[in-house]
């Protein structure tokens, strides 16, 4: 396959001991101009071109959810999941530990799509510097060159896709519902769980 691009978003947060678990979630997709075209149809259906809010899975109501991940499920796209056991730690927000998480799920997409054209990320860090290392961090430890760009989610609304399943697939985990889950189980490519200290253990 080619001229694929990635998204990646995360649900869930490292150093907030509330959240168990930390979903990372990446969706591949030639066509990334129909997930644009998506999710303005259902911002519009649902009045969100009226709020300044985005389109995320914790913030969207049932309907909006439901919309979403009908139109999804028919679209012809991958997703891989990697889901993050915190293990009851409180983890420091660091380019190295979130560049860490993006290895392992990245390795799983690139064995699937051998190339892609461009990974975009929903900007994780504000910092130019924490961007950069995370930059080149991610491509020693993949071994490979990568077009990586990171967005505003509020500018770049087609990386919202990644935060949506990602809200499913960690709402699924939590035991809260699996209604969403389910609409896109079939497009899983990859569903990886580890706990944090096997996922670090990987990194030295």
């Amino acid at each position: 396959m080619k001229n694929i691009v990635v998204f990646i978003d995360e649900s869930g947060t490292l150093p907030d001991p509330k959240d168990k678990v930390v979903v990372i979630a990446a969706v591949g997709t030639k066509t990334p101009e129909r997930i644009e075209k998506i999710i303005k149809e259902i911002r519009k259906k649902t009045k969100l071109k009226k709020r300044a809010g985005e389109l995320k899975f914790y913030t969207a109501g049932d309907k909006t959810k439901r919309l979403f991940f009908e139109r999804i499920a028919k679209e012809e796209i991958h997703i891989f999941i990697l889901s993050i056991d915190k293990m009851g730690r409180k983890i420091p927000d660091t380019y190295e530990n979130y560049a860490i998480l993006c290895w392992l799920l990245l390795e799983k997409v690139l064995e699937f799509y051998k190339e892609v054209r461009q990974i975009i990320f929903d900007r994780h860090f504000s910092k130019v510097q924490d961007i950069n290392s995370f930059n080149s961090l991610l491509e020693d430890l993949l071994q490979r060159s990568l077009k990586i760009v990171h967005v505003d989610s509020k500018k770049d609304k087609k990386v919202n896709i990644a935060d949506m399943i990602a809200g499913a697939v960690l709402a699924k985990e939590t035991g809260k519902e699996q209604r969403f889950y389910k609409l896109i189980k079939n497009k899983i490519v990859s569903e990886r769980r580890l706990n944090w200290p096997a996922a670090k253990r990987r990194f030295f």
